[in-house]
């Protein structure tokens, strides 16, 4: 890789050791991608998380090791000119009485939070941050950590960012470079696999289970949805969450609707393949079977807003609970964005949701914490898939209706 003097002088050195070693992270990362250069970074998504319980099984030396590594990151400026947000974390700064929120380690995340802020972070604790304010325009370099807003960016405003991880992120925040390969170059960001769409569409869910079948069939690849119409911001929030959790894609094309992506040749840049997958109304009741897995119809828990929820979805759940309370032995968590909140809070749907008996989780998301839960229904693909795994629980993904009509009677009543 050709550095300039001023980054080889930085890997040598001149602005200490810790941003010698970041510089590193970056240089090392791209001479394996095949990276040619180091680029300019504007906009950054960058993850700080004391580890809780993430880390079971670590000992405490690792966990205050971790902590400190945070503390020394902080202790540097973000670079000039690069807005940095912060992504979500292993558990919530609110006031919440479960093990899950260990009190040591909110007090450490804490302190990490007010030394992120002192560097330049805005510490908005989203996986969502294009729903707070971080809205990356077409075509500008990105460095974002959380997968399903790295397929956003690129898919839906145009922006360019690789898949970022905690090391790189960082880096790319307090340097202002990356690696240019993959996804930031035209070439990469050509479709490879064609997806025709018959199936209609009608929800949010709905395009959840496009984007699970694609990524599963997409891998590392770049799929292009053809006849769907353009959806709204939450169909295409769950479409990217399902595209990368099902596969390992950075990016796809709505073939008029993805800004460089007017037509379906402009998708596939002139070379349209002949061959494509079809995406029926069958194969969309085939997406929510296969993400069900109950042994009974008992519920313990639902989980609304992964990712984090628009005020929109907010309002509409507001508006499915008024006037009604959910079941006694239910825990219903709608995630979202402190911003999100407080706007929620100013409209009076938190107290509707409230009074209903569920509650507004901020900072992270309850498969994050942990928190365990023996049967849960879910709108989100991404929730439904990673809670099987990261928490033993059974799943039931659906509609946002039939989510709280499930949540009130306690048990699992079906789609109608």
């Amino acid at each position: 890789m050709e550095l300039t003097a001023e980054q080889q002088s930085v890997l040598d050195g001149s602005r200490g050791p810790y941003l010698a070693k970041c510089m590193r992270w970056l240089v090392e990362w791209g001479g394996v991608m095949g990276a040619g250069r180091l680029i300019p970074v504007t906009n950054t998504h960058a993850l700080f998380p004391v580890a809780n319980v993430m880390a079971r099984g670590a000992s405490r030396h690792t966990l205050e090791q971790q902590a400190a590594d945070l503390r020394e990151a902080c202790s540097h400026a973000t670079a000039p000119g690069c807005v940095c947000t912060v992504h979500t974390l292993f558990l919530t700064m609110d006031e919440l009485d479960t093990p899950e929120n260990d009190p040591e380690q909110v007090r450490a995340q804490r302190e990490i939070n007010a030394l992120a802020a002192e560097a330049g972070f805005l510490n908005t604790f989203t996986c969502a941050p294009y729903l707070v304010g971080n809205v990356p325009l077409k075509g500008e370099i990105c460095a974002w950590t959380e997968s399903s807003a790295v397929v956003y960016a690129n898919s839906i405003l145009g922006a360019r960012t690789t898949r970022h991880g905690t090391e790189s992120a960082m880096a790319a925040s307090l340097l202002g470079l990356v690696p240019e390969f993959g996804v930031l170059l035209d070439e990469h960001r050509k479709g490879t696999l064609r997806i025709e769409v018959s199936a209609d569409l009608d929800s949010p869910t709905d395009w959840g289970a496009l984007g699970y079948f694609a990524g599963n069939r997409a891998g590392l690849g770049i799929p292009v949805f053809h006849g769907v119409r353009r959806p709204s911001q939450d169909e295409a929030k769950q479409l990217c969450a399902a595209l990368a959790t099902s596969g390992g894609v950075s990016m796809c094309h709505i073939a008029g609707v993805t800004p460089e992506a007017p037509t379906l040749e402009a998708a596939f840049h002139g070379d349209v393949p002949a061959e494509y997958l079809s995406f029926t109304d069958e194969t969309l009741r085939g997406m929510y079977r296969a993400l069900r897995n109950p042994t009974g119809e008992e519920i313990d828990t639902v989980i609304l807003g992964c990712p984090h929820a628009s005020i929109h979805e907010i309002a509409e759940i507001a508006a499915l609970l008024k006037g009604r309370r959910i079941a006694a032995h239910v825990r219903l968590w709608v995630d979202a964005a402190r911003a999100t909140r407080a706007s929620a809070d100013a409209m009076g749907y938190t107290a509707i949701i409230e009074a209903a008996g569920g509650r507004i989780l901020c900072d992270t998301c309850p498969t994050n914490m942990r928190m365990p839960a023996r049967r849960i229904v879910t709108p989100g693909f991404k929730q439904a898939h990673y809670a099987r795994g990261m928490i033993g629980a059974e799943v039931i993904v659906a509609e946002t209706r039939p989510c709280i009509e499930a949540a009130v009677a306690g048990r699992w009543l079906g789609d109608e």
